[in-house]
């Protein structure tokens, strides 16, 4: 085998070794810091869902990540079983994080909303009647024989393992303490069943935000201490 024949095999084998690790090496050592969020979801009754994982680098100065989360009910009546769903948020990296959430848009049978942030979400203009996410949150606590509740665990997220819990529930119970409006809801909601029979009675589109915790991050405002 000639020497020119020696230096060409040599330099083909160099090429084996793929430059790519090497620049991903480069790219990961790189980085302030690596976090993964995970969703991990737990289902009970006849609730549906999709959700979706991801993972985020965070680099210097303020990073937020997002994720938009559907929920669907597929049967609501008087005295059922609470449906609940937990979207359980995990943090493997070095940076802590604030948790908070907007509903985009919902449907509660025949009825459809809009929330202002929904509307800014589409690129539209915010409609007359349209409400904003905590109202329609305030709405659909108190204006339904039945309560739609979101809640966090915390609305903090601490670094290196830290995890909470996101928990969608609605619950309805045997008697609401408004008769007329049980079976006012209850007729209401077997009619749409019988008409639509593919259709969750129920369906939420919440937006889910992560914003990374720095000196420049304001901090979460406390809990109002309760009454006397």
């Amino acid at each position: 085998m000639t020497e020119s024949n020696e230096k060409v095999k040599k330099k083909k084998k160099f090429k084996i070794i793929s430059p790519f690790r090497l620049v991903l090496l480069i790219v990961l050592i790189a980085s302030n810091s690596f976090a993964w969020f995970i969703y991990a979801t737990k289902i009970s009754s006849e609730i549906s869902i999709h959700v979706r994982s991801w993972n985020v680098v965070f680099e210097a100065g303020n990073t937020q990540v997002t994720n938009v989360v559907n929920f669907n009910v597929d049967n609501i009546y008087p005295g059922m079983f609470d449906y609940t769903y937990d979207v359980n948020i995990y943090n493997n990296s070095e940076v802590g994080a604030l948790i908070t959430y907007k509903i985009l848009e919902a449907r509660v049978l025949d009825t459809t909303y809009v929330t202002v942030e929904g509307r800014a979400e589409r690129q539209e203009q915010t409609q007359p009647g349209d409400y904003t996410s905590d109202a329609l949150m305030a709405k659909f606590e108190n204006d339904f024989p039945f309560e739609i509740t979101l809640d966090i665990s915390s609305d903090t997220l601490s670094e290196e393992d830290g995890e909470e819990t996101f928990t969608f529930m609605v619950h309805w119970p045997y008697e609401s303490g408004d008769d007329a409006l049980d079976t006012q809801w209850g007729v209401a909601s077997y009619n749409y069943m019988q008409d639509h029979p593919s259709d969750p009675t129920i369906f939420i589109k919440v937006k889910i935000f992560i914003t990374q915790v720095n000196e420049n991050t304001p901090a979460p405002e406390p809990e109002p201490e309760p009454g006397p």
